[in-house]
């Protein structure tokens, strides 16, 4: 339960941030500068990264083929208005091995420590001083899901791929990559009532792997003297560090307050 209660809090609060936002730029609940989503696989030769100029979908998938990577994602926001209750960040960071044995070991705002191997989860409340076995968190469950690098990754990029172009080839987190970018303003629509307002992502794709490796995704608008900005960032890095990306089970486990 304390997995769900934190997952819970964490979603209502970034969405009360987007939300609170994309409201004040446009007068509406609609992002500015969504376009048609495409589809995709991310497992077929179609989608080479670097192959059409286009952004394809579905491409988070592929960091399951990875042997391990460390990740961290971050969303922040900002507001000058009167009620800027909606000015803040958090931070999410861990590892992930997919082989030989699934494990991950996930450190949630800087507030709990969660350590999975196979099908068996542990969360520690004091920075990981001590440990309690939890059903909250095995393989493939929400509370789990919700906390790795891909969660936000196919409402925000996938579902934006066809507005995304290739800005160049780049080096990103020690990774060849393609860089794709987006860059949308309100326009006249926004200028009818006063705002000022731009949507920007970019995204590094791997050459080889096509795996995202890092990525923006964000808008900022300003209106009657007053500004607010929302965004989201991931990054990979340690790809198949053997030496690095190591989890291992706890040993200071104490009983689940009943």
């Amino acid at each position: 339960m304390i997995g769900s209660a934190n997952r819970t809090t964490r979603g209502l609060v970034a969405a009360s941030l987007a939300l609170a936002l994309v409201v004040a730029a446009c007068g509406s609940s609609t992002k500015p500068g969504i376009p048609v989503p495409v589809s995709g696989n991310s497992n077929n030769g179609g989608n080479n990264a670097g192959g059409s100029g286009s952004l394809m979908s579905g491409l988070a998938s592929n960091l399951d083929t990875l042997d391990s990577y460390q990740f961290s994602w971050q969303i922040t926001s900002a507001s000058t208005g009167a009620s800027a209750a909606d000015t803040g960040s958090f931070e999410t960071t861990g590892t992930v091995v997919n082989k030989p044995t699934l494990a991950y070991k996930v450190n949630d705002l800087g507030m709990m420590q969660i350590i999975v191997i196979g099908n068996q989860g542990w969360i520690s409340m004091d920075n990981g001083s001590t440990w309690m076995a939890s059903s909250d968190y095995s393989n493939g469950s929400s509370d789990l899901s919700s906390l790795l690098p891909d969660s936000m990754y196919g409402s925000d990029f996938d579902s934006n791929a066809a507005d995304f172009k290739v800005a160049g080839e780049e080096t990103k987190n020690g990774v060849d990559c393609i860089h794709y970018t987006d860059n949308t303003d309100l326009g006249l629509g926004g200028a009818a009532l006063g705002i000022a307002g731009n949507f920007t992502a970019d995204l590094w794709v791997a050459k080889s792997g096509n795996y995202p490796v890092s990525g923006f995704y964000g808008y900022s608008a300003s209106a009657g003297g007053q500004s607010g900005s929302w965004g989201y960032s991931f990054d990979i890095t340690n790809v198949n560090d053997a030496s690095a990306n190591v989890i291992t089970a706890p040993t200071n486990v104490t009983a689940m307050p009943s």
